[in-house]
């Protein structure tokens, strides 16, 4: 009876220390977990974050799900392209991917809503991305899709945001779109009308280049005509003082001319004929205001003789 006694101690002992190894679980830092006891199919609402080992309790184990950021993806290699249509009407394939976040304190809610079996959520996540995605497609043009891919994007991410947040218990982080096929002729028509475009701005700067240099050539012209007129005033300036010098010249000398003939008019009393002959005389002579009287005159008047009995001097 003893010997039973030990046994069953032993065997509850020996079942105690088991259970106890086997409620001992670790976390990785990039987990979260909640408690699901297997034998009562229950689960513990208390969210597992700090990673270590984890005391779960007899007959318990964790739900795992991911704390890091995860990537869904809509591309040709899983088969699962978006196909819709943009706002006038042209079909479109798109491929995208999204990066979310799932939130600790909706993990409870997130296990109750949407998983049978862990990560069952991964499918209604990709499910209504896909409707979504579709949805904000109609919203844009297939110009839109052509040039302003970016901005359709980050809009997408939002829209996506904002549902994850209130309905799935996640956060979309960032969205990127990888693919948009668009009908070919439309394409080209773009890709046409892009050139066109890049053309006519290239013709337009060269355009503004020639204004300048055109300009600046002007420029120049006026500021080589105002030299020239400035040169012409300039010589105008010269040929007018010249002139003004050589009349006042002039009129002092005609003024020294007149005084010293009314001089000689005064004084040797000659009137009339005498006076000119007297003027043709010493102007021949060399006389005058402006003679110099040190200056040998190499002139000789004879008046009153014939010319044909002058006999010239011996030199």
């Amino acid at each position: 009876m003893a010997e039973a006694l030990n046994f069953c101690f032993m065997l509850v002992g020996g079942l105690a220390v088991v259970g106890g190894f086997f409620s001992i679980c670790s976390l990785q830092p990039t987990e979260m977990a909640l408690r699901y006891n297997w034998l009562l199919k229950t689960v513990n609402p208390e969210v597992v974050a700090e990673p270590g080992l984890i005391f779960t309790g007899p007959f318990s184990s964790l739900l795992r799900y991911p704390k890091t950021i995860q990537t869904l993806e809509y591309n040709q290699v899983h088969r699962d392209l978006l196909d819709g249509r943009t706002q006038d009407g042209l079909p479109l394939i798109l491929g995208l991917s999204f990066q979310y976040r799932l939130l600790p304190d909706g993990l409870y809610e997130l296990y109750h809503t949407y998983d049978n079996d862990v990560g069952d959520y991964e499918s209604v996540y990709k499910l209504v991305g896909m409707h979504i995605i579709t949805e904000l497609a109609t919203k844009f043009t297939a110009y839109q899709f052509f040039n302003e891919k970016q901005k359709i994007a980050e809009v997408m991410r939002t829209k996506l945001n904002d549902y994850f947040t209130k309905n799935l218990f996640a956060t979309v982080e960032s969205l990127q779109i990888s693919e948009d096929d668009l009908p070919e002729a439309f394409t080209k028509t773009i890709l046409t009308a892009a050139t066109s475009k890049q053309n006519i701005t290239k013709m337009e700067k060269t355009r503004d280049a020639k204004i300048v240099e055109f300009q600046t050539a002007r420029q120049i012209a006026e500021a080589q005509a105002n030299i020239t007129i400035q040169q012409a005033i300039g010589e105008q300036h010269r040929i007018m003082q010249n002139g003004k010098a050589d009349a006042a010249i002039i009129e002092a000398y005609v003024d020294a001319e007149t005084t010293a003939y009314r001089k000689i008019h005064e004084t040797l009393g000659l009137n009339g004929q005498e006076m000119i002959n007297y003027i043709w005389y010493d102007t021949l002579g060399g006389g005058g205001v402006s003679a110099n009287a040190h200056e040998k005159q190499d002139i000789q008047m004879l008046v009153g003789v014939n010319p044909s009995a002058y006999i010239s001097e011996g030199r």
